[in-house]
């Protein structure tokens, strides 16, 4: 055979060379369909967590039978920025306590919003379950923080959940009804039973001390605590802090006539009177605490 010429050589190399490019490129637009170069392309980013269903959440420990409240297609006004949250007390559910005060802020143009919980757990677990309501509460409205309004015990459980929960950067407002903020006497442990919640409420209590220790009150938020005269026998309803955040009143303060036939008003009944909604009220609609000059029209009524 005749020995190949230098020549021949270098057309025969650069002839497999291109062969081997077509092939390559062939291929590659084979996998990677036409027009695509045939280089690896970055791996698409990771889909993002899917935000947690806590309306879905809330929805199932919203207080059964509460029409006037729970409707989780409500959206705030700009004069009602704050969801109110009703928090019920001991041996209560929403349905029974806040049927007339539900209906009564539902018509001054809130969205009202009310949780059944398990009162007789510890407090702690109270707080954790408000916890997961109010984050329900806040996805749905789109609101920043809620106010909340506590009837008795429901007082103690805002407070445990903002002390412990992480809960002063969603509440604007506490307003409390009735509810047993220190100084216990011996009688309400005895009076409550023997769930664990009663133990935490006795004097002295690692709870109680919790909550006013260093202070009864955080940061940013506004008090508002109204009670019965009667009620100071168990425990005082007042919350101690400074007055440009905080403001107590006893109803008999400002109408004495209030609560003085036995069995008239007392402690369950508070919820529906309509001065102690007018006290409610008057706190929602205004910056901070209720006003101490405010004064309430002691023969109003609530339709």
């Amino acid at each position: 055979m005749e020995r190949l010429r230098l020549g021949h050589v270098v057309v025969i190399v650069l002839c497999v060379a291109a062969g081997l490019t077509v092939l390559s490129v062939t291929a590659g637009r084979l996998v990677t369909g036409p027009g695509t170069p045939a280089v690896p392309s970055a791996s698409p980013p990771p889909s993002p967590t899917p935000r947690a269903d806590m309306t879905g959440e809330a929805r199932r420990m919203a207080s059964a039978g509460l029409r006037a409240a729970n409707d989780f297609g409500c959206r705030p006004r700009e004069d009602a920025p704050y969801p109110v949250v009703l928090v019920h007390g001991a041996r209560s559910t929403g349905a029974v306590t806040w049927t007339v005060a539900a209906r009564y802020l539902t018509k001054q143009g809130y969205c009202v919003f009310a949780l059944d919980y398990g009162w007789s757990n510890s407090i702690e677990r109270s707080a954790r379950t408000l916890g997961v309501f109010v984050e329900g509460v806040l996805q749905a409205t789109g609101a920043r923080q809620v106010a909340i309004v506590g009837h008795s015990l429901g007082g103690i459980v805002p407070r445990a959940y903002m002390r412990s929960e992480g809960g002063p950067g969603k509440v604007a407002e506490l307003i409390t009804l009735g509810a047993p903020h220190h100084r216990p006497a011996r009688e309400l442990g005895r009076s409550c039973g023997r769930e664990t919640v009663c133990a935490e409420l006795r004097p002295g209590s690692p709870l109680m001390r919790r909550l006013a220790v260093p202070s009864m009150v955080e940061a940013g938020v506004a008090y508002t605590a109204l009670g019965l005269r009667a009620e100071q026998e168990a425990a005082s309803t007042f919350v101690e802090g400074p007055p440009e955040q905080v403001t107590n009143r006893l109803l008999q303060d400002d109408c004495p006539l209030k609560g003085a036939v036995e069995g008239a008003l007392g402690h369950n009944l508070e919820t529906l009177d309509p001065v102690m909604l007018s006290y409610v009220n008057k706190a929602l609609e205004t910056p901070g605490p209720m006003p101490r000059d405010y004064r309430p029209d002691c023969f109003a009524l609530i339709l």
